[in-house]
């Protein structure tokens, strides 16, 4: 029986710089989203980028680079967060 998990990639365009598998168990949805947008302040934003994503959305300085989007109902299920680099990640299997 395959193992469910949490596959993390990092990507510069196309191409494909960072992954990592963690067991499903360990992470929930929302720290999940979270770890994407550390990941894209770390290794993305400048500081006045990572400034502009946290002002209220509705003022002239907001930035939305830590907006997290989501594959909705569409197979296979997604989330991806930043401009370039991004990160996505997805739930997936690993055999045992």
């Amino acid at each position: 029986m395959a193992k469910r998990v949490w596959i993390i990639e990092g990507w510069k365009g196309t191409e494909l710089t960072w992954s990592k598998e963690i067991p499903h168990s360990a992470l929930t949805e929302s720290q999940v989203k979270d770890v994407l947008k550390c990941l894209v302040a770390k290794h993305g934003l400048t500081d006045g980028e990572l400034v502009s994503a946290f002002v209220r959305k509705n003022s002239k300085l907001y930035g939305p680079h830590l907006e997290v989007q989501e594959s909705g109902n569409s197979k296979p299920w997604w989330m991806s967060c930043g401009g370039n680099p991004y990160f996505t990640a997805r739930v997936g299997e690993q055999p045992k």
